[in-house]
């Protein structure tokens, strides 16, 4: 069975079978130039609100489909936010594959060990292009910066490499959903970051004995938690 490409639909009113919709520069491109789809052929088209309707090319050159029939209630996006403290190609590599793994919400967080400032608009058109490749019923949101003590306060759980206090699982095991992960810095959080979240009552887990990079403890941490929680 051949690959049904699926597209988001810009932001706009609601939806319905039977419509003709454009769909955005980006995406009108890369249906004509990139994919080559020609009219008649199959794709599915997403609202961004968790709707998805089977759908055909209309107008290659000009992005337009029209809708068919809506497709079976999709599976929701996994209650589980991840922050982090880390920039630049590593961090994007992270937002994108935990994209894939459903995420609901990532953001920034705002560590001592940061060294520059996320670009989250590029994190938006990363979750956007990772959520289509998924087959995600909708695009997980990226969020504003967090600081730290914002993190703690909405009972998150801090792993990290040095001074942690249990393991995952277990910390999973009293945890509530949502659940929000905090991952540090390349360089680890600071001595008074562990200490605020010992001091707030936040568990702070180790993933295994051997020290991962940032993005490879954010993929395994929400994939981690996404099986724990998965009904």
């Amino acid at each position: 069975m051949a690959h049904v490409f699926r597209f988001f639909l810009p932001p706009g009113g609601a939806v319905a079978s039977g419509e003709r919709v454009s769909l955005s520069r980006d995406d009108a491109h890369r249906v004509h130039k990139v994919l080559r789809l020609g009219a008649g052929d199959v794709v599915e088209a997403a609202d961004g609100f968790g709707r998805v309707f089977a759908a055909a090319v209309d107008e290659p050159k000009l992005g337009t489909l029209l809708l068919g029939a809506e497709l079976p209630a999709q599976p929701p996006l996994a209650p589980i936010r991840v922050l982090l403290a880390q920039s630049g190609p590593r961090a994007d590599d992270a937002v994108e594959k935990l994209v894939e793994l459903g995420v609901a919400e990532i953001g920034p967080l705002l560590a001592a060990g940061r060294r520059r400032d996320a670009r989250t608009d590029r994190w938006e058109r990363i979750a956007a292009g990772a959520a289509a490749q998924a087959k995600l019923p909708m695009i997980p949101t990226i969020l504003e910066p967090i600081t730290f003590d914002v993190a703690l306060a909405a009972g998150a759980i801090v792993c990290s490499h040095e001074e942690h206090d249990t393991p995952l699982a277990d910390a999973l095991a009293a945890a509530a959903l949502p659940v929000t992960l905090l991952i540090g810095p390349e360089a680890g959080f600071g001595v008074d970051e562990l200490a605020a979240a010992h001091a707030a009552g936040s568990p702070v887990v180790t993933l295994g004995a051997t020290v991962l990079r940032t993005e490879t403890a954010a993929i395994v941490a929400a994939a981690l938690v996404r099986e724990r929680f998965a009904s």
